[in-house]
C-alpha cells in the first residue's frame, strides 16, 4: 500500500536503480526512504513542503519496508540514501553490521524533547512514532470486545482469526504473545521462549486461523467481517476507523499490546549529514509531532505532545503497551522464520 503525491515521486527508472547523487548535487538534494502507506503520507503531505520551503533543498522520496531497506543498506553501502525510516526491529541488526551512523543529538535540538523509549540503540535511531499494533475486531460480527489475546485460541474464535505473516514485525510479536498465553510468564520472560510460542501458534492454526499476506487483505477482512479478529497496526487502521468503519481496537489486553518504535536512521556513508539532521529535527518538532496524534492517533515521540482523548481511547493506557527486546529477536529471526513457515507455510 503506497500513497504519495506527484511532487515527491521519483521517476520509474530512479525507483528501480540505486540512488544517484553526485557530490555537486548532494548539497541541495535529500534522498529519503520512508515506510509505506498512511505513515509515509503524513510526512509527504505535512513535513515535506515545509522542509523544502525552509531549506531550499529538494526531496527525492521512495517508500519501502524494513526488510528491503536493510537490503538496500548492504547493496548500496557506498552510495546510500540519506535517511531511512524503519522500525527498531531492523535497527539493532543494521547498527551491529556497521551499516548505520549514530545521530549526534547536539546537532538535533529537538532531540532534547524525545521520550526515552524513542532513543534507540545508543542513538543509532531517532524514534519518531510508535507503530502500536493490537487485536482489532469487527463490531458487527464480534459483539463483545476481547479482553485477552488468549481468546483467539477459544473454540468460539474458530475460523475467525487472521494473523500477520512472520515477515512482518507484528508477526514476530504474535510469536512472543503466543508464548505469553502458553506459558503464563511475564512478557519479559515469555518473549525468549520462542519455541513455546511456535507450538502454541500451531494450536491456533488447528483452530482455523490463517495468515494474511498484506495490509489491503487484512483491512478487507476486518471491514467486511469475513474474518472479524485481526491483529494489525493502528497507524494504518485508525484513519479508516475514523471514517466510520465497523472496527474497534481490543484495548487494553491482559497480556499487553505491541509497541514498535519507528525511527529515522542515517546510513554510515551518508553524504548530506547536515540536511539529514535538519530533516530529523523537523520530524521531532512539537508542531509536526502533534499531527502524529491528531491524524494517525499514534503515540508521538515528542514528550510535549500529550495524547488526545481519542488517541487514548484507541491505544488504551500507556502502561499496557509493551516493547520487545529486538536486539534478541533480530538474532533469532532466521530460525524463527523457518519454524513459523513449518506451521503456516
Amino acid at each position: 500500500m503506497i500513497l504519495a503525491s506527484r511532487r515527491t515521486l521519483l521517476t520509474a527508472s530512479a525507483l528501480c536503480a540505486p540512488w544517484v547523487t553526485s557530490r555537486a548535487q548532494s548539497a541541495g538534494t535529500l534522498n529519503v526512504v520512508l515506510n509505506q502507506g498512511l505513515l509515509a503520507r503524513l510526512w509527504i503531505d505535512e513535513l515535506h513542503p515545509v522542509f523544502e520551503r525552509e531549506t531550499g533543498a529538494r526531496l527525492n522520496v521512495q517508500q519501502s519496508v524494513t526488510g528491503n531497506m536493510l537490503g538496500m543498506l548492504r547493496t548500496q553501502r557506498d552510495n546510500p540514501p540519506d535517511l531511512m525510516q524503519f522500525s527498531e526491529a531492523g535497527v539493532f541488526a543494521a547498527a551491529q553490521a556497521g551499516l548505520l551512523r549514530a545521530h549526534n543529538p547536539a546537532n538535533i535540538p529537538n532531540w532534547a524533547s524525545l521520550r526515552d523509549a524513542f532513543k534507540l540503540a545508543d542513538n543509532y535511531s531517532a524514534g519518531v512514532i510508535d507503530a502500536v499494533n493490537t487485536l482489532y475486531y469487527n463490531t458487527r460480527s464480534q459483539t463483545t470486545q476481547p479482553t485477552s489475546w488468549a481468546q483467539l485460541w477459544d473454540a468460539s474464535s474458530r475460523r475467525r482469526v487472521a494473523i500477520p505473516p512472520i515477515t512482518w514485525n507484528s508477526g514476530v510479536r504474535m510469536v512472543t504473545t503466543a508464548a505469553q498465553v502458553a506459558t503464563g510468564k511475564p512478557f519479559a520472560e515469555a518473549q525468549r521462549d520462542l519455541d513455546a510460542g511456535i507450538r502454541h501458534l500451531a494450536r491456533l492454526k488447528e483452530n482455523g486461523a490463517i495468515a494474511y499476506t498484506g495490509a489491503p487483505q487484512a483491512i478487507q477482512m476486518l471491514q467486511s467481517g469475513q474474518v472479524p479478529l485481526v491483529p494489525f497496526y493502528g497507524i494504518f487502521i485508525n484513519p479508516i476507523i475514523e471514517q466510520g468503519a465497523p472496527i474497534k481496537p481490543a484495548v487494553p489486553l491482559a497480556e499487553g499490546i505491541h509497541g514498535e518504535i519507528v525511527g529515522l536512521n542515517m546510513p554510515v556513508n551518508v553524504k548530506n549529514v547536515e540536511l539529514a539532521e535538519r530533516y530529523v529535527n523537523m520530524s521531532l518538532s512539537r508542531e509536526f509531532q502533534s499531527k502524529i496524534d491528531s491524524v494517525l492517533h499514534a503515540r508521538a515521540a515528542n514528550k510535549d505532545v500529550n495524547p488526545s482523548p481519542r488517541t487514548v481511547e484507541l491505544l488504551g493506557p500507556a502502561e499496557n503497551i509493551l516493547y520487545a527486546d529486538w536486539r534478541f529477536l533480530s538474532e533469532q529471526r532466521a530460525r524463527l522464520t523457518d519454524a513459523w513457515n513449518n506451521v503456516f507455510g
